[in-house]
């Protein structure tokens, strides 16, 4: 009989375990039923995402079984806020990077509010009103985006292009069509999984370690020189080529890396 190799899993959550409906992030069953798979073969998975501990755990984990939700970890705000086997780590920055980010934050509420002539509401659900959005998080900055009021990515970042020259060699700049991140500069994906393989497999006893994403962002994943990563760049929201190679992953498999054209 053919044993099945260790394998660890690292996805992105938005447009890759979620389509998107308008602006909304929506649980797509056909994955969540993949990652139950994946946990009854006892393979380790991490969530890698820009999204805060408590948005993933108030609101992504609300659609999955608590045996599930318990066998996961996350790497919140792209790895700086830790979820492993129920511990809670938050990363530490040098002071100077904390306060950039403080003012960056004032900087850019005070030059869109002013632009486009809005309130500013911090909320983890989306506005029913025009208005510039910012997701609450502990440490990065998110402004997501309200097309519907014409409020998109591309209109924040033609008016953020002072600010994102002034501060680019502090500040990373990670923009989607649903929301802008802005973090430390030498936080990010990559950064992300190296931390979370090295916390789960200190022993190298995973064979291989696969990584799925849908975003420019989620490239990094497979940047990482620590470790051996095959990255999966998958359509958003297309569940189907997600779920055939983690059907494939799972049968012993590995398939040919999806990585961007």
């Amino acid at each position: 009989m053919m044993q099945i190799p260790k394998v660890g899993f690292l996805f992105d959550i938005d447009g890759t375990l979620t389509y998107y409906r308008g602006v909304d992030s929506v649980v797509d069953i056909l994955l969540i039923n993949d990652l139950e798979k994946i946990r009854k073969f006892n393979h380790p998975i991490w969530l890698v995402t820009g999204r805060s501990v408590k948005w993933v755990q108030e609101v992504f984990f609300e659609h999955i079984n608590e045996t599930l939700t318990n066998h996961m970890n996350i790497m919140g705000e792209y790895g700086l806020i830790t979820i492993f086997e129920g511990k809670r780590k938050k990363r530490r920055l040098p002071r100077e990077v904390t306060e950039t980010l403080q003012k960056v934050q004032k900087l850019s509420t005070e030059i869109l509010c002013e632009a486009r002539e809005l309130e500013c509401i911090f909320s983890a659900e989306k506005p029913d009103r025009r208005c510039l959005w910012i997701e609450p998080k502990e440490v990065m900055i998110t402004i997501r985006s309200l097309p519907f009021y014409g409020l998109t990515t591309k209109v924040f970042l033609k008016l953020l292009e002072p600010i994102i020259k002034e501060y680019k060699g502090q500040l990373n700049f990670a923009s989607n069509p649903y929301a802008i991140d802005i973090l430390p500069k030498s936080i990010c994906k990559k950064t992300a999984v190296e931390r979370a393989i090295k916390l789960s497999d200190p022993n190298k006893v995973v064979d291989n370690w696969f990584a799925f994403g849908d975003s420019e962002a989620d490239y990094e994943m497979g940047k990482t020189k620590k470790y051996d990563v095959h990255y999966y760049h998958v359509p958003r929201g297309i569940s189907p080529k997600a779920h055939n190679l983690i059907e494939k992953i799972l049968t012993g498999k590995i398939p040919e890396r999806i990585n961007p054209i």
